[in-house]
């Protein structure tokens, strides 16, 4: 029988990165100018999950406004251009332990992002904190056509990971490391087995997980999944 997991799949912001306060500023900053204001509970609790357009269809929605294509092109171009801002700014570090886990499994496990941001964000971070040459793919917001929390994403994952690692990976070979309670529902549904990390929600938000842990520090990973490769 193979070891498990053949593979390791990422989430980014508020797994790997506390991009997380980045994003909630820009929404904030952007929202404020269509008249809409956006609390940072609101953030936290409704909008983890989503990609920029499910946030704003979201956010337009619960307010009663219609976002007309010329209004999503422009509250869209200017979240990104916030964000930008504050990436080139270095308002980011990466996670605790998250540098030290990556660096542990890379050598043993094909890893890949699948992210609901933009793959300019992506890139430009995972450089910031020297983690790019880790993974061998990344699928970001622009590459599908529904975002999270719809299992799209990491499906796509999988099918160019085995393209790159000749691997005929199927997503019960890999593990799905994520930070929102319903993507982690929606990835489990798809044949995933997920490990949630506590740095957005709390343990009892991320109860459907099959592993839970307060950080992605190697000590704290191993505990719940002690057969873990891991180069120390």
């Amino acid at each position: 029988m193979a070891l498990w997991p053949q593979a390791i799949l990422f989430d980014f912001d508020g797994v790997l990165v506390n991009s997380e306060p980045l994003h909630f500023m820009a929404f904030h900053e952007v929202l404020k100018a269509e008249k809409i204001e956006l609390s940072e509970s609101e953030y936290y609790q409704e909008l983890i999950g989503f990609d920029d357009r499910g946030a704003f269809q979201h956010i337009f929605r619960k307010h009663g406004r219609n976002l007309d294509p010329k209004t999503f092109l422009r509250v869209m171009t200017r979240k990104k251009e916030q964000m930008m801002q504050q990436i080139h700014n270095r308002r980011y570090s990466a996670l605790p332990g998250v540098e030290q886990f990556v660096r542990g499994v890379w050598r043993h496990y094909p890893l890949a992002i699948c992210s609901g941001a933009l793959r300019e964000e992506i890139e430009t971070m995972l450089e910031g904190i020297s983690l790019r040459d880790c993974f061998k793919v990344i699928v970001a917001a622009e590459d599908v056509s529904l975002g999270k929390p719809d299992p799209q994403g990491y499906l796509m994952t999988v099918k160019a990971l085995s393209e790159k690692t000749k691997k005929d990976l199927k997503p019960s070979d890999c593990l799905v490391v994520e930070d929102a309670g319903n993507v982690i529902r929606s990835v489990r549904e798809a044949g995933f087995a997920t490990l949630a990390v506590t740095t957005t929600h709390s343990a009892e938000k991320l109860a459907d997980a099959n592993w839970v842990v307060g950080s992605l520090d190697p000590d704290e990973v191993q505990k719940v999944l002690p057969g873990l490769r891991m180069t120390r």
